[in-house]
This record gives structure tokens, C-alpha cells and sequence, in this order.
């Protein structure tokens, strides 16, 4: 029997395992895995960002990138099929006191027409929209994917509101095949990235949050406060680079 269900119940194969069992390790809270830190630097640069962050799943990577871009009382304008919308257990507003004003898309996907008459004035009665949230590919929206030109008017819609563009990349090897677009692209037009390695490439574990140099740091340090804080980490990360390989 074929498991249809999702691409997330994928094994190690044997390989992977045996990466994982060679990988130099070091205590990652201290900064001193060296497999976890360059295959950090290897995803930012790939993704043409400046820095990465290593994390236990792809919730914990997106609501880093919303804590680092908002502040208490802001929104963040999402497709309603969103995941950090619909399975993350209202974790913006948990943990990092903020709304999601969630749009009814096509295919899970937003575009220009859709966002800026949702955009909030800069009153003081109103939640101040900060963050554009897009998912690719699209969960809930059958596989979904943003073309280059949808991405690069969405962007410019970010940039003239001066508003962050948040993307949630779980699935974004799938959206890169489907598109052609090359990966360094992304780093262009999002403010921070979230990246999954057990979704569709067969990792056991783990997503990446790409970003700033400034607000991973800034990451790291809410990373260790909500129990994210791992040691050697670098068997975990391993099998994530022999997946991206």
C-alpha cells in the first residue's frame, strides 16, 4: 500500500542515516556545532540571506519570524488557508501579542488586489497591519505556487506601505521545481523565510527560519525561551543536508 497521506511520514533512508552517524557535533546552545553552523550558513546563502537558525519545526520558525517583525498589537494580513493561521495553535497572539487578518484568497494565495484594501491607517484604534504572510506552495490551496511576477508586485506593495513580507517556505523545494525560480530569488523579496527539511525531502526533523544577521540573533534567544535550545544538534542537521543534497 502507498501512504498518500502527507509527505511528512517519509524515513531516513540508510544513507541519511549513516550521514547523521558521522556528523561532527558540538553543543549548539554555545554555538559550537559545527555541522548545525554550516549548514546554517549554507541555507542562508543559498536562499541568498544573511543568516539561518536551526529549529525543531516549521511552527517555531514561522512564529520567530512574526515575533522579530512585530511588535505587540500589530497584524499580520494572511490567506484564511493559512498554516500559521489554521495550525498553529493561535500562537501569534500567544506568544507574541499580535492578530491575523486572515483574506479569502485563491488557491491559498494572496495578491495585490486582495491586500491593500486590507491594509490598516496608522490610527491609534486601529491594529497596525506590519507583516504580509504568504505561504508557498500552498497547503490548503492544493499546491499552490507564486510566480516570480506575483511575488515581485507583492513585494513592491511591502516595500511601498513599509510593511515586512513574511514567507512561509515549508514546501518551497516543491515550489521551486514547480516555477523554475531559482532559490536565491527569495532572499529578495521576503524579509524572513521559513524553510522545512521534513516535508518532502525525508528528514526526520527540522526547519530553518532565514533572516537578518540581527533579527536571528534576536531569534536565537526566543528560540531558547520557548524550549528550543538543543545541544548536538548536528545529527539533526546532517540528515536535513544529505536530504537538501
Amino acid at each position: 500500500m502507498i501512504d498518500l497521506r502527507s509527505d511528512t511520514v517519509t524515513k531516513p533512508t540508510p544513507e541519511m542515516l549513516k550521514a547523521m552517524a558521522n556528523a561532527e557535533v558540538g553543543d549548539d546552545v554555545f554555538g559550537e556545532d559545527p555541522t548545525v553552523n554550516a549548514f546554517e550558513q549554507k541555507m542562508a546563502a543559498f536562499f541568498g540571506m544573511e543568516a539561518g537558525l536551526f529549529v525543531p519545526s516549521g511552527t517555531m520558525s514561522n512564529q520567530l519570524c512574526l515575533h522579530v517583525l512585530t511588535s505587540p498589537g500589530d497584524e499580520v494580513v494572511i490567506d484564511e488557508t493559512g498554516h500559521v493561521f489554521n495550525y498553529e495553535t493561535g500562537a501569534a497572539a500567544h506568544l507574541s501579542s499580535i492578530q491575523l487578518r486572515p483574506l479569502k484568497g485563491v488557491n491559498g494565495k494572496l495578491n495585490r488586489e486582495l491586500i491593500e484594501p486590507a491594509l490598516r491607517p496608522m490610527n491609534d484604534w486601529d491594529p497596525h497591519t506590519r507583516v504580509i504572510a504568504l505561504e508557498n506552495t500552498t497547503n490548503k490551496g492544493g499546491g499552490a505556487f507564486y510566480s516570480k511576477e506575483e511575488l515581485i508586485e507583492i513585494s513592491n506593495l511591502a516595500d511601498r506601505h513599509e510593511l515586512f513580507l513574511h514567507l512561509d517556505g515549508a514546501r518551497i523545494w516543491n515550489a521551486m521545481t514547480a516555477s523554475g525560480i531559482e532559490p536565491e530569488f527569495f532572499g529578495t523579496i521576503a524579509d524572513t523565510i521559513s524553510i522545512c527539511f521534513s516535508k518532502g525531502l525525508g528528514a526526520p526533523v527540522g526547519s530553518m527560519m532565514l533572516a537578518t544577521e540581527n533579527n536571528i540573533k534576536k531569534a536565537r534567544r526566543m528560540r531558547k525561551m520557548l524550549g528550543g535550545g538543543m545541544r548536538q544538534i548536528g545529527l539533526l542537521a546532517a540528515a536535513a543536508d544529505y536530504a537538501v543534497e
